[in-house]
């Protein structure tokens, strides 16, 4: 909101509050008048974008002005005929507030009502005001007001922008040479993972991409491919013949290599990507479809981490269930030993952490506690950041630990140790976190 305030001019002046409508919106059940009252609109236009913004400056009590769209930052508003709405609020790539898939109706004294959901899933209720036939105005939660003008509406597609890739995205077929394929069939995986970062450069937000595949997932050495930090922007053009979305299309580029792809949300929770592959006699063109996931971690695991104690630096899963290894089959495998019989997964919690495998021998206290370890050798070093996942392999022993985890935050002094082992006091049937008292 900050920066909302500081966008466009600076003007002062007051702002007439709209006259709000109460009302429960009509049910299915309405009269014909009703019906009428909400389609014959005193207004002909049934798509708007923002013109003007206005929002209040405690500092200085006094209403600020900012003129609209920027570069960076724009409005735009469906009132379609049938009742259906959509409000979309962006700063970038990112959504500050929207409505989307929502209803909308006039109430008495030129008042406008939308009701509906956020991207986010959460409720939201919009409270505007009809100023003419050409402007009206709709005012948030957060007690600003956008004022809207018409314009021309969007071709197919144009409902939808770059803002609706944000999240997790797994593959559920593709086609190559005419012929379709199921990921699971041909023993392969793939995820995208959209997120938005903040640009001081461009005062507002990019997009960024991570891209995750795995195949040979039936052999004893998979091949990991991914790629990380790809800047996703948005084209207008399609991405090829024939889909939904004619309006526009992404570029997911390597900035490092200048390698690119194209992808294009054919609805909001299906995206198509045309991939290069390499074939026989030169190079060919895969076309994979993604469906929107509920998130990057499965809801098993989601679950098991619900109520987890104050200051967890890892969350700890000794052979977790196909429910969760599943999801997550584009994560490589780390092999702490060879021909490892177990598979632990850590979750990274509050911080992120310093990790550390190392193969060697415990010296226990009289309890079976563990006082120190002597190492021999460390066979993985590196950080496990918040909500990352990371799999390793290794037999776990029933008796004397041959492996030990060593974790600590970036700022500790000294690390804190839990030997892999079924040895009492150490063994944990399920799962566990393991925090800075471990």
């Amino acid at each position: 909101m900050a920066f909302l305030l500081g966008l466009g001019l600076t003007a002062c002046g007051k702002t007439p509050g709209p006259d709000t409508n109460t009302d429960a919106p009509p049910s299915a059940a309405d009269s014909a008048e009703d019906t009428r009252q909400q389609t014959s609109a005193p207004f002909s236009a049934d798509y708007w974008t923002a013109v003007r913004h206005e929002s209040y400056d405690a500092m200085n009590d006094c209403m600020k002005t900012s003129a609209m769209p920027t570069e960076a930052w724009w409005a735009d508003l469906y009132l379609n005929e049938d009742g259906t709405a959509q409000f979309r609020d962006v700063l970038g790539s990112y959504y500050n507030t929207s409505l989307l898939d929502g209803n909308w109706w006039l109430g008495a004294d030129s008042t406008l009502r939308l009701t509906g959901t956020m991207n986010t899933g959460e409720p939201l209720t919009l409270d505007g005001r009809i100023e003419s036939t050409d402007s009206l105005a709709i005012e948030t939660p957060y007690g600003d007001t956008f004022y809207f003008a018409p314009a021309e509406r969007p071709g197919p597609g144009g409902e939808m922008g770059i803002a609706d890739l944000y999240g997790t995205w797994r593959m559920t077929h593709y086609e190559e040479d005419g012929r379709e394929y199921r990921p699971g069939e041909e023993h392969i995986a793939s995820m995208l993972c959209f997120d938005r970062l903040w640009s001081d450069l461009l005062e507002g937000y990019v997009m960024r991409a991570d891209w995750y595949h795995a195949a040979g997932l039936d052999t004893d050495t998979p091949q990991y491919r991914s790629e990380k930090h790809l800047l996703a922007e948005q084209i207008e053009e399609p991405l090829m013949p024939g889909l939904s979305n004619e309006t526009w299309s992404v570029r997911l580029t390597d900035e490092e290599t200048g390698a690119a792809f194209f992808a294009a949300l054919t609805n909001r929770n299906n995206l198509l990507v045309r991939m290069p592959y390499e074939k026989n006699r030169g190079e060919g063109v895969r076309t994979v479809t993604y469906m929107r996931s509920s998130g990057f971690l499965p809801p098993t695991l989601e679950n098991a981490m619900t109520g987890e104690p104050e200051k967890s630096l890892i969350f700890y899963w000794r052979d977790p269930p196909t429910e969760v290894t599943e999801p997550l089959s584009v994560i490589p495998m780390n092999a702490l030993e060879p021909n490892g019989q177990n598979k632990l997964l850590l979750v990274g919690r509050w911080y992120e952490t310093d990790i550390q495998f190392s193969v060697g021998t415990p010296v226990l206290n009289d309890d079976g506690t563990q006082q120190s370890w002597i190492s021999e050798k460390v066979v993985y070093e590196g950080k496990i950041k918040i909500n990352e996942p990371l799999f390793f392999s290794l037999t776990i022993p029933e008796d004397t630990a041959r492996v030990c985890l060593f974790m600590k935050r970036p700022w500790d002094v000294s690390w804190f140790t839990w030997p892999i082992t079924d040895q009492a006091p150490f063994y944990v049937s399920g799962d566990t976190f393991l925090t800075g008292g471990s």
